[in-house]
């Protein structure tokens, strides 16, 4: 049973134990305050952990009151705490590592049924170079080859793994070098392909999380003074991500059963700005990336996770 980000039911405490037990310690982690300027504040009892109701985070249902309050860290930043206090508050026992970001996450693509994509600045494909403009379709291991979307056939070839790749590994790519979807024109950061009868998305842990973020939470937070919630939320997604994806392999979905995810088309410059101001920051407990659930329930739980 997985554990759900927003809503339904929650992996039981010892299954929970056993999956952190598995995590095995990353070599770039950090413990310490990496985050500076911890102040004092009010007590939290006398703090409105609710927020106005034209604030709540698209999609969202209420939560499941455990771990971290999106609404909550929304109220509290409006209120002056900077994102170490926000997460001292909903992880307590925990402290802001450092990681080495390079690992991918793979997510299956739930609305996309076939591999049919648009290569703008060129890509690759079994060892092949993809010229600027051309598409690919995949069925089974045989790709077909077209000059654009529905455009002349230019040849097939077999591509055992499936993947069609953008013309640099590299996270952040330009938002016109990134792989589109025929039809619906989907932007996705990192690699496609199919496996198994399902589409999935190979993407850098920054890239994955700079899409969870504006979906999960929201923008417009920024301009209300909720800058720390985004942040917040960027390394609690990370820090999710890692423990689930990953280190150990797991494929997410983009949905609620996972974290949900939009790709290159749900990106904001304002979560952009949460997420490159915390990269590499994650959620660390006794050498261990911390396995960081929230919801957006305007209940305060101050029990932590």
């Amino acid at each position: 049973m997985p554990v759900w980000i927003d809503g339904g039911p929650r992996r039981s405490r010892r299954s929970r134990a056993v999956r952190a037990a598995l995590v095995t310690v990353l070599p770039a982690l950090v413990i310490g305050g990496v985050l500076t300027g911890y102040e004092a504040v009010s007590d939290p009892a006398l703090v409105d952990d609710s927020a106005p109701g034209d604030a709540v985070a698209p999609g969202s249902a209420g939560g499941h009151g455990r771990g971290m309050s999106q609404l909550g860290a929304f109220g509290y930043a409006k209120q002056g705490w900077n994102v170490q206090q926000i997460l001292d508050r909903y992880y307590p026992g925990t402290t802001i590592g450092a990681v080495h970001t390079g690992l991918p996450i793979t997510v299956r693509l739930t609305d996309q049924n076939r591999l049919d994509v648009l290569a703008p600045a060129g890509g690759l494909i079994a060892g092949k170079s993809l010229a600027p403009g051309q598409a690919v379709s995949i069925e089974g291991t045989t790709a077909t080859v077209r000059a654009g979307c529905g455009g002349q056939v230019l040849g097939t070839l077999e591509v055992p793994d499936g993947t069609v790749n953008p013309p640099s590994p590299n996270q952040s790519l330009p938002a016109d070098q990134v792989l589109r979807f025929c039809g619906s024109n989907a932007g996705y950061r990192g690699s496609l392909l199919v496996r198994d009868g399902k589409v999935l998305n190979v993407v850098g842990i920054e890239d994955y999380v700079r899409s969870v973020v504006p979906v999960e939470s929201s923008p417009g937070w920024a301009d209300q003074g909720g800058s720390a919630a985004l942040q917040a939320q960027a390394i609690a997604a990370r820090s999710y991500a890692l423990v689930r994806g990953a280190e150990r392999g797991d494929t997410f979905d983009d949905t609620q059963a996972s974290q949900v995810y939009g790709g290159l088309d749900r990106e904001d410059p304002r979560t952009d700005a949460a997420v490159a101001s915390t990269t590499g920051l994650v959620m660390a407990k006794e050498g261990r990336v911390y396995e960081t659930e929230y919801g957006a329930s305007r209940i305060d739980d101050p029990s932590g996770p």
